[in-house]
């Protein structure tokens, strides 16, 4: 399901559409396009999928300490899927192919209508179903009654709408926000069964067993992005900055020009400690966070789109991109103190139409004035 991350953005980037339809071998036998390498993908999880409708567990999704088996079902992934099929339809349009516009259209229905009634959980979704029906994350848990990884992903995915999004992200605030990040869950396992899920092999706070896993702080910022609170996004997102804490050595005891696994939550003695420094996806995840949701300079098919998020304290940024040969320099001003939203965009000089700067219009090097009201 990262594909759906990772060839859009790099088809944004370079522009080059025609990479959709480059011919490209398959890891086993035979070739296809890469279009159709993305559908087999999300055919893939389809063809192995549970009773409620999700992507099986298989060996282990993200969370390797879910004991799920084989025919488990992982509700992060099944958001992964949505956030797939809802970019495979995005694909589909601008490569004008109807049939699998409706072929990825009656999937995403028929995942939205499983995701309500099998994941939602009251005030939050499940994490995972065991194949005799186990739930993961739910209230009915003594322990691990929530974990954090598909909370942000059904905001990406947009399978909420801004209310319900609003109102999952406060959940996810309350519960799992603490001094130095978002815990994978809460509460920790200590009693459960590790053939039931292996966290409690773990220490409480660290690791998989409640501790704040520095891998997954980049989706909740998204999430917060997504629905305007540019305040929480910056919030969270200085909370596992490395730099934050140059005056607290002492406390993250690790290097502070690197991220690390995770840091110890609140339930351990070492609260605010990091470990595992290096081994971590976390660096690529912060940078696309801060430059595409938080500065809100995003490559698009069509060309640069501005889109910023901060706090309400920010008054005034420059960001210099540099993107398909050409050089911008955009100011932005928020001179009204709001966290989202753009009254005007002037490219040299000239105001644009939306928030979009087409490569037509561009020049080889680029002034731009962003007014956010």
């Amino acid at each position: 399901m990262w594909l759906f991350n990772t060839v859009p953005a790099y088809v944004k980037e370079t522009g080059d559409i025609s990479f959709y339809e480059k011919i490209l071998p398959y890891a086993d036998k035979e070739e296809d396009t890469v279009f159709y390498h993305l559908k087999k993908a999300i055919q893939f999880n389809l063809d192995h999928s549970g009773k409620h409708g999700f992507p099986c567990g298989l060996s282990a999704d993200w969370n390797d300490c879910l004991v799920l088996g084989q025919d488990g079902e992982t509700t992060f992934v099944a958001f992964q899927l949505r956030y797939a099929l809802k970019t495979f339809i995005e694909i589909a349009e601008l490569l004008n192919k109807p049939d699998e516009i409706k072929w990825a259209q009656a999937h995403l229905k028929t995942l939205d209508e499983n995701l309500e009634k099998h994941a939602w959980d009251g005030e939050w979704y499940l994490r995972a179903y065991r194949a005799d029906g186990l739930k993961f994350g739910s209230h009915e848990n003594v322990e691990g009654s929530i974990f954090l990884e598909p909370q942000p992903w059904a905001v990406i995915s947009e399978h909420t709408s801004k209310d319900q999004s609003v109102k999952l992200l406060d959940v996810v605030n309350k519960r799992l926000s603490t001094d130095y990040g978002l815990m994978i869950n809460d509460p920790p396992i200590e009693k459960t069964d590790p053939r039931v899920i292996k966290s409690r092999l773990f220490n409480k706070g660290m690791k998989e067993n409640a501790s704040i896993f520095q891998h997954t702080q980049s989706w909740v910022v998204i999430a917060e992005t997504l629905v305007g609170n540019g305040n929480r996004a910056y919030e969270y997102f200085r909370k596992f900055m490395p730099s934050a804490y140059n005056t607290m050595a002492e406390i993250r005891q690790t290097e502070p020009y690197v991220y690390a696994q995770f840091t110890n939550s609140k339930y351990s003695p070492r609260y605010g400690a990091s470990r595992l420094p290096w081994l971590s996806g976390t660096a690529s995840w912060a940078y696309y966070t801060a430059a595409q949701f938080i500065l809100g300079v995003q490559p698009d098919y069509k060309g640069l789109k501005i889109d910023p998020c901060v706090p309400s304290d920010w008054k005034e940024l420059k960001v210099s991109r540099k993107f398909r040969g050409k050089e911008f320099n955009i100011a932005i001003r928020n001179e009204n103190g709001i966290n989202k939203g753009i009254e005007k965009i002037t490219l040299n000089g000239e105001e644009i139409i939306g928030n979009v700067i087409t490569m037509e219009s561009a020049k080889e090097k680029n002034e731009v004035l962003v007014i956010m009201g």
